[in-house]
């Protein structure tokens, strides 16, 4: 699909099903290469990578080939790096009363997917060339709506899906994740 369309991935780490990290490792690290945009959490990366800092593996992983690597890190928010752009970013998680956990990551890279998709960003290799060439301020408001939509997630019980009308609603009330 990468000759034709954009490719993101999440791999989900899910350590009772894959085995070991050396099992899954060579396997996760081609699919990251071959991806545009990835998405993991800092569990998964401190399960594939342990006593390596999120940092350097963002690094190597940008080196790789992604566009766009971000990590997410529950409470304390994410980081962000794009490629050819050595600063790293730090996009703060909105503050809500957690329900329920269930499902914050995939709805996180629903939210980050749908906002680059509708920037132009995602869809075919033309978006994916416009996403290696992007800045921060290109990229940011798909970032904040990943992270609006997986704080609309944690704020129910059970896995929610929010609509993009509670998204709109949110960014409404606050300027600064536009």
């Amino acid at each position: 699909m990468r000759d034709h369309a954009t490719v993101s991935y999440d791999p989900n780490i899910r350590p009772a099903l894959m085995g070991t990290p050396a099992q899954v490792l060579p396997r996760i690290t081609e699919m990251i290469a071959l991806s545009d945009v990835v998405k993991a959490s800092d569990e998964d990366i401190a399960w594939l990578h342990p006593d390596e800092p999120v940092e350097d593996v963002m690094r190597r992983w940008i080196a790789s080939g992604p566009a766009l690597v971000v990590v997410t890190r529950g409470p304390w928010g994410a980081y962000a790096l794009l490629a050819g752009n050595r600063d790293m970013l730090h996009v703060d998680q909105l503050t809500v009363e957690v329900g329920d956990t269930v499902g914050a990551g995939d709805s996180f890279m629903a939210g980050l997917v749908s906002g680059l998709l509708d920037a132009g960003f995602l869809g075919s290799r033309y978006a994916a060339r416009r996403l290696r060439a992007a800045q921060w301020s290109d990229v940011q408001p798909s970032l904040h709506r990943a992270v609006i939509t997986s704080a609309l997630t944690v704020s129910r019980a059970g896995a929610y899906a929010p609509t993009m009308d509670e998204v709109r609603a949110v960014r409404a009330q606050d300027p600064s994740l536009r």
